[in-house]
């Protein structure tokens, strides 16, 4: 294949990948994030934090949490977020209502961007809400027992060279995230290789589009001078749309993988 061949190939992968609905979609899971997601996480982790084998976990797991959904202003929002827990036991029934109902209108978001990008049949309403639930449920769980385990191997092995391997820890975390988004949050058949690959990809942007976004902050002093305080909530809210923008596009990488491998297939079977 000469570079001509290879450059039309490419040109015409970047164009496929291009999506302008991609942005929309983001402002919209945004919205929902904010006010749902975020809060269920932070409750579901507070939650079982509660429980004492977990307990010295927890502030490691929340470091984690908001060095991601927010890389810069960090104590800020931890501050924000740890007001809402508290005042969050005080729902009553009306308030943990409409916090269901919100989270269901996210999965049924998610559900139907999920279904437009790799244009996959609708997947019945309480099947999406019991995967996306357990998702929810059960990422506390293994950010919490991943932390216990690199604890365990800082402790029992120690020395420099493995708190280098345990540098890139939480690069693997979120690559492992995403991979499990791409491979069981979608109503359709995807190849390991198209989400390890896809998710691995994203990762990598994250973590760079991460530290790019911190000074961006440092350097844009408009917001701050505009907002004041409130700036770190600006921030909060920019970060949570570029987020899931990298995350939508990851996900439309996933699908151009994985069609790609299926026809490669069945050309030769």
């Amino acid at each position: 294949m000469d570079y001509r061949t290879a450059w039309r190939r490419t040109r015409l992968f970047f164009l496929m990948l291009f999506d302008r609905d991609i942005t929309v979609y983001a402002s919209s899971l945004s919205f929902y994030t904010i006010f749902t997601v975020v809060p269920l996480l932070i409750i579901s982790l507070s939650l079982i934090a509660n429980v004492p084998v977990f307990e010295e976990q927890y502030a490691k797991i929340q470091i984690f949490i908001f060095e991601n959904i927010m890389p810069v202003h960090t104590a800020a929002i931890a501050g924000y977020l740890e007001s809402f827990f508290q005042n969050s036991v005080q729902l009553g029934i009306i308030g943990f209502t409409t916090m269901v109902v919100s989270s269901m209108l996210f999965f049924q978001n998610f559900e139907n961007i999920a279904e437009k990008i790799f244009k996959a049949p609708p997947r019945r309403f309480w099947d999406a809400l019991t995967t996306y639930w357990t998702l929810i449920t059960l990422t506390p769980i293994v950010l919490i027992t991943s932390m216990s385990l690199r604890s365990y191997i800082q402790t029992s092995f120690g020395g420099e060279w493995i708190a280098t391997v345990l540098s890139v820890f939480p690069f693997l975390l979120l690559w492992g995230i995403f991979f499990i988004i791409y491979k069981i949050a979608i109503n359709a058949e995807v190849s390991t290789k198209a989400a390890a690959f896809s998710s691995f990809v994203v990762a990598l942007v994250w973590g760079v589009a991460k530290n790019s976004f911190v000074q961006y902050v440092f350097m844009n002093h408009t917001y701050a001078t505009m907002y004041g305080s409130f700036s770190s909530l600006i921030f909060f809210f920019l970060w949570i749309y570029v987020s899931w923008i990298i995350v939508i596009y990851g996900m439309k990488l996933c699908y151009l993988i994985n069609r790609a491998a299926k026809h490669r297939a069945a050309r030769h079977p």
